[in-house]
């Protein structure tokens, strides 16, 4: 879900929503690099080092824009299912994406096109 054109859609809201907390001094190709960087950090460790990184991670997934940041919590599920639950910040931002997801299977593919469609249509004009 993450990974697709609904959960992208959704995690640009979300970055819209928290547009006033970005990392001081960096900007997005900077943040891109960073968040990349991090993802290869998670995918090299084992759960005892993943865990004694929550404090981190719960840190830069609150300062980074959720869009960056999905390399990350993919890395995250890969390594231990479920974990990322535990950490407030991506936790509340997954969740959001989540219920998305529950809205989709209300809709037809077709319908969920449609409404991807018009939304990438509406934020082309601006």
């Amino acid at each position: 879900m993450l990974t697709s054109p609904l959960g992208g859609l959704v995690a640009r809201r979300i970055d819209q929503a928290h547009a006033g907390a970005p990392v001081p001094g960096w900007d997005g190709a900077s943040l891109e690099q960073a968040a990349a960087h991090v993802a290869a950090l998670v995918r090299g460790m084992n759960r005892d080092q993943l865990e004694n990184c929550d404090e981190d991670l719960n840190v830069f997934f609150g300062a980074v824009p959720f869009s960056l940041t999905i390399p990350v919590a993919v890395a995250i599920e890969l390594k231990w299912p479920h974990h990322i639950d535990t950490l407030p910040e991506a936790s509340g931002r997954i969740e959001l994406v989540r219920k998305a997801g529950q809205y989709a299977v209300l809709f037809s593919a077709e319908r969920v096109a449609d409404v991807l469609s018009a939304v990438n249509k509406r934020e082309a004009r601006g």
